[in-house]
């Protein structure tokens, strides 16, 4: 069917007086109400052509799929209706502003039941007010800005008004756990130069003073270009849960050469992923400085031995294709290699020597898995992610949403707004997907032609 919408607009301006600011204003203004008035015009239109082509068996059954009157679950196979009427306008929340649209009844003359028209026609959930394009607006303005200011900017952008708890609600109700879906393919797996994984705290909503939640990342880097692959968010769960849960979800016989962590407690247990574990090395020397501060240092005294350390460990291996480096400089790494394991095993005793245990104590515990992207890229030829630097923008992304001034969470809350946040950013794709899945668009509806004429009187 086709369905003709008719506009007119008198715009009334001062000779001479006007600028450009005024007629954009007035014409934007009238174009946004505008828009609104049509969509209504054409769901009222819609609705009532379409009750008359089934109440004079023109239509199709389909149209209308309802359960049978007293059988809740049974689908009614009758085709044959006769209008019920009408109800009061229902109001909708949509990406063009707030609508208020008609509800028509009918009767199915089969099962004898009474239904509103618009809800399985236009597949609108019950008691379900905004659309699937509102709610992808409010996700996104809702990850980026708080749900006090956001509810502000969606009332710039679709001219209606979402207030917090209804963002709180929709972004806590998401079907969220559906966009790692994917993440875990063979594809994707034999992809990977490596893991990486990172976590922040943030302040548990309803919990003692003093206590926090933790929310971890795992991301998979692919090689050139070097690009992050999001595998999963969990919050307030522990390394070893979030390793047992990646065991059983990703494919079997595949594991990429490292996986890369800061030492936080517990993270070894995700060698399990990997077919070994490399220390961040921005890190290690961070980290020797907590060290020697429990050994009595103060900062002038450690910065020497974290400088030092840093030195020690850094190995730039050079760029390009593996078989185009010259057997002399692969060579030269490998004396490198091992003069670097030397001089950290001599800091390491020269630290138990001056009575640091603590500062020794790390260096031997870090040291194993400290060189471990040298001795991959002497033995495959790529270097692997050596730090969890690529990781830190979207900590800083987490932070910047999650860690406000008064701001606590729920675990469900924050999980959204982390997953949601770390798709938008890494996955795109996945992104529009997953929206373009929910918002069912194929082609069923266009604009046909549109004819735009002036007249000046």
């Amino acid at each position: 069917m086709e369905i003709k919408v008719r506009l007119e607009l008198v715009a009334s301006l001062q000779d001479g007086e006007v600028n450009i600011n005024e007629i954009l204003h007035a014409v934007g203004k009238w174009g946004r109400e505008a828009t609104a008035k049509a969509a209504e015009g054409v769901i009222n239109a819609y609705q009532k052509r379409v009750i008359e082509l089934l109440c004079s068996g023109q239509g199709d059954g389909n149209w209308l799929p309802h359960e049978a009157r007293g059988s809740k679950g049974q689908m009614c196979l009758g085709c044959a209706y006769r209008s019920g009427g009408k109800r009061e306008p229902r109001k909708l929340r949509t990406e063009l502003g707030p609508l208020s649209v008609e509800t028509r009844q009918v009767v199915c003359a089969v099962c004898g039941k009474r239904f509103r028209v618009l809800g399985p026609l236009l597949k609108i959930e019950p008691r379900v007010r905004p659309t699937v394009e509102l709610k992808r607006m409010t996700a996104e303005t809702m990850t980026d800005l708080s749900y006090r200011k956001g509810g502000g900017r969606m009332v710039a952008l679709a001219q209606v008004e979402v207030p917090r708890s209804s963002g709180q609600r929709w972004m806590a109700g998401g079907d969220w756990d559906s966009l790692q879906e994917g993440a875990f393919r063979a594809k994707t797996w034999e992809s990977l130069q490596g893991l990486m994984a990172d976590g922040t705290g943030y302040k548990r909503q309803g919990s003692a003073e003093g206590t926090r939640g933790q929310l971890r990342l795992m991301m998979g880097v692919t090689g050139s270009p070097r690009r992050l692959v999001p595998l999963g968010v969990w919050a307030d769960e522990s390394w070893e849960q979030i390793d047992k849960q990646m065991l059983e979800a990703k494919p079997e016989g595949i594991l990429p050469p490292v996986v890369a962590i800061d030492g936080e407690k517990g993270q070894e247990v995700l060698g399990n992923l990997a077919q070994d574990i490399q220390r961040c090395q921005w890190h290690i020397p961070h980290q020797l400085g907590f060290a020697l501060w429990e050994d009595g240092l103060r900062k002038p005294q450690r910065e020497p031995y974290i400088d030092k350390l840093s030195g020690i460990i850094k190995i730039d291996l050079p760029e390009g294709e593996y078989r185009s480096i010259p057997k002399e400089m692969r060579e030269q790494i490998e004396g490198q290699l091992l003069e670097s394991r030397q001089s950290m095993d001599a800091l390491a005793r020269s630290f138990k020597n001056k009575g640091y245990h603590a500062a020794a104590s790390y260096l031997r515990n870090a040291g194993d898995h400290t060189f471990t992207v040298v001795e991959k890229w002497l033995e495959m030829g790529y270097m692997p992610p050596k730090a969890i630097s690529l990781l830190e923008r979207v900590m800083r992304e987490m932070g910047r949403r999650i860690k406000k001034i008064g701001a606590s969470w729920k675990d469900k809350g924050v999980l959204a707004v982390a997953r949601v946040l770390m798709t938008r950013i890494y996955d795109p794709k996945r992104w529009q997907q997953y929206w373009s899945k929910l918002l069912d668009l194929k082609g069923r509806c266009a604009i046909k032609d549109a004819t735009i004429a002036f007249a000046v009187a």
